[in-house]
């Protein structure tokens, strides 16, 4: 019985936890509407981010596996928990660093990320 306990503590810590990314990356972006173009809509799942009207990017809950999936127009990444931080497994990125270096490409600025 307090195997399941625990795993349902293990869910409601990652909800909360993807919950606050993006929440943080809303926040973030609102900085920014008006002045770039980029645009974002999310549900309790999934977040979409357009930039310049195209590109696009997206994050994804994948709530069995504990693991957030961010999809771009030619590849996928996928960040697990560790250390009170979410790195990327391929590049071992974090992920606002990963965000970060994502806009910076695609549009030239460097997205502020505040808490």
């Amino acid at each position: 019985m307090k195997k399941k306990i625990k795993i349902k503590n293990n869910i409601f810590n990652y909800n909360n936890e993807f919950n606050t990314i993006v929440l943080k990356l809303e926040n973030s972006i609102d900085n920014y509407i008006g002045k770039i173009d980029i645009d974002y809509e999310s549900n309790e799942k999934i977040m979409k981010i357009s930039i310049n009207s195209i590109n696009e990017i997206i994050l994804n809950k994948q709530e069995f596996l504990k693991q957030i999936w961010v999809a771009t127009k030619y590849k996928g990444y996928y960040f697990k928990y560790y250390k009170n931080k979410w790195f990327c497994k391929r590049n071992h990125c974090e992920i606002f660093n990963f965000f970060k270096n994502f806009f910076i490409k695609k549009i030239g600025k460097n997205i502020l990320f505040n808490s």
